[in-house]
């Protein structure tokens, strides 16, 4: 029986009195919470609405996200408009874990949940199986402590994911090189993409899948703590292994010929750096995200000959007052250098350096800069460099958890990477489409001729 029925029902066989109360209870009982699509890839938006609600009554919007070994949790504060609606895409939350009209915040804005030890960074490990993430809604303007045991008076569920149903693994274990490939179904041929991440080691797949949910033959590569791997990123990386990865990708028929393109964050973006310059006539296309222009932090050698870096020092390392570690004094600065340390990239064809100003975790800024100079000493224009202010070192695809502090093992603590919010957001956000835009453009092209880019933030 819908509510029109009900209403019938009411107005012909009920007493006034029941008649009134028949009729509230339906209408309370109307409060709903709406969401869609309720099944998207992570990196699109979601529309949320709030309709039958008192006008004029303060409620608090929740996001639930359970996963693995850790949940995050997000919230806003809101009051009710005069037709009983709330709308994240007009309404600003007042308070919370966000503030202001903010259409993805309750995604976005997730910290963890209280009770689980300090440090959690989101980063789907399996994702082959989408997030469940759970919308409710509560009465009043209630804190992440008391929304842990109060009763929701409307909630729905969502789902998210990396992957999309058109994607598929391939598990790869070739000569030296190991990882997984996500690829759309089909023979392609599809761009190829190499996609790595730093100094967390093991096998991190959420870009690599979300790329291929984007039409990339996407190869997460790992370097080490995988399988039979080196244990630890700190004895000496050769050059031979990403090189070795590289051609295998290209050698795959559902790969389109005419260079592959590489990615990387941090340490995994020194690395793709060093393959677009060292092997150039290979890596059509790369994207630097809070990289370097020099080697950092391990040895490295490429053909038999071995190059210098950049120390990280632990005497260095500042505290703060929360416990936090600050990694930016560890490393050597960049002007003690060694010349064989810093990187060549007027030999790359095409580069993309993304960077945030707020990097705690390594001096992206000075290194960027570095690297800008050079090129322009040189008279090149084969880069784009994207800055982005209140932006730390972890850039991420949009729209999940951000991570402004994580468990780091590494050093085996907890670090600050910079950033703050709404900013970190506003970056991810920026940057994902034109990484997009850069990897399509140009991967399989083998770019010779070069024009000037510049674009900030």
């Amino acid at each position: 029986m819908n509510w029109i029925s009900l209403n019938r029902f009411a107005t012909s066989y009920c007493s006034w009195k029941y008649k009134q109360y028949f009729i509230h209870c339906v209408h309370r009982t109307m409060a709903t919470i709406y969401a869609a699509p309720t099944s998207t890839l992570t990196d699109e938006k979601v529309q949320i609405k709030l309709s039958g609600f008192d006008s004029g009554s303060k409620v608090t919007v929740r996001s639930f996200l359970p996963e693995p070994g850790l949940h995050f949790e997000a919230h806003g504060h809101f009051v009710v408009d005069g037709n009983g609606e709330v709308s994240m895409e007009q309404n600003p939350s007042l308070g919370g874990t966000y503030t202001d009209v903010e259409p993805m915040g309750l995604f976005w804005s997730m910290t963890q949940s209280p009770g689980q030890k300090l440090g959690l960074r989101f980063a789907k490990k399996d994702v082959t199986i989408p997030m469940q993430i759970t919308l409710s809604v509560h009465k009043g303007h209630l804190d992440i402590s008391a929304l842990q045991t109060d009763a929701s008076i409307a909630k729905t569920q969502i789902q998210r994911t990396y992957l999309s149903s058109d994607v598929e693994i391939i598990k790869v274990r070739s000569g030296k090189v190991r990882g997984k490939v996500f690829k759309p179904k089909g023979p392609g041929p599809f761009k190829g993409v190499i996609d790595m991440f730093g100094g967390t080691g093991g096998l991190l797949e959420f870009r690599a899948a979300l790329l291929a949910s984007r039409g990339f033959a996407a190869y997460a590569l790992p370097f080490y703590q995988y399988e039979d791997l080196p244990s630890s990123a700190e004895g000496k990386i050769e050059l031979e292994y990403f090189e070795e990865a590289t051609d295998w990708l290209q050698s795959q028929s559902f790969v389109q010929p005419g260079g592959i393109g590489v990615c990387g964050v941090s340490f995994g973006a020194m690395v793709a750096a060093r393959m677009a310059t060292e092997f150039p006539e290979k890596i059509s296309a790369c994207v630097s995200i809070s990289g370097s222009c020099a080697n950092v932090t391990a040895p490295m050698s490429y053909k038999g000959k071995d190059i210098p870096y950049l120390n990280l020092e632990y005497s260095r390392m500042k505290i703060t007052e929360e416990g936090l570690v600050n990694m930016y004094a560890m490393l050597d600065p960049l002007e003690t250098a060694p010349v064989e340390a810093l990187i060549e990239f007027e030999k790359a064809q095409r580069l993309l350096f993304f960077v945030g100003l707020d990097d705690k975790n390594w001096h992206t800024q000075d290194f960027i800069d570095g690297a800008e100079r050079r090129l322009k000493a040189l008279g090149c224009n084969n880069y784009e460099i994207v800055r982005y202010p209140g932006c730390g070192h972890l850039i991420e695809p949009p729209y999940a958890p951000v991570t402004l502090l994580s468990y780091f093992k590494y050093i085996d603590r907890v670090i600050e990477w910079g950033g703050s919010l709404p900013q970190q957001q506003r970056a991810q956000e920026h940057h994902w489409p034109k990484l997009l835009e850069f990897l399509d453009k140009h991967v399989g092209s083998q770019t010779t001729s070069h024009q000037s880019l510049q674009s900030n933030l």
